[in-house]
């Protein structure tokens, strides 16, 4: 039998939506404030990068595959409201598009401040203490539990799914 940590979770504790909010809020504003101290031009351009590719690829790619906020009324990182309002539901399957979007829309987030938060240790230091949970929590618990089966990351085991 499975154990307890591969159940499908039904929704997202209050807890968990506050701490992820906060940490990918976090993470993106220590980077933006590394880039911005150096050169305003690129920190324009790493805020516009993040606006644009959560926007275009990664809500359209993830959110509109996600059966939480369409059809559990709940959403880990945005009232699911605002997502359903915006972002129709495309159905369960993901493409590999659609995942290499999500990719290069996260990853943009992540690697362009890097230049910028070397030359700040501090603002370094912060910026990976706010990333490294955000993700561990995807990788370490959510994919393992998460109703989404259609996304390449979901761990969920194949007895559950059916």
């Amino acid at each position: 039998m499975c154990a307890d940590d591969c159940r499908f979770i039904d929704g997202f504790p209050g807890t968990h939506k506050i701490a992820m909010r906060f940490l990918m809020i976090a993470f993106i504003a220590v980077g933006a404030y590394a880039v911005f101290l150096h050169n305003w031009v690129w920190g324009w351009i790493y805020v516009a990068v993040v606006v644009l590719g959560q926007a275009l690829l990664v809500l359209p790619n993830l959110c509109g595959h996600c059966p939480y906020p369409h059809e559990r009324n709940d959403c880990l990182l945005l009232p699911a409201g605002l997502v359903r309002k915006f972002i129709p539901y495309r159905g369960p399957e993901i493409g590999r598009g659609g995942s290499l979007a999500m990719v290069v829309g996260g990853v943009g987030s992540v690697l362009i401040p890097q230049f910028w938060l070397f030359r700040e240790p501090l603002l370094f230091i912060l910026f990976w203490a706010a990333l490294l949970p955000f993700l561990a929590y995807f990788t370490l618990y959510l994919c393992k539990r998460c109703r989404h089966t259609g996304c390449p990351a979901n761990r969920v085991p194949e007895m559950l799914i059916q």
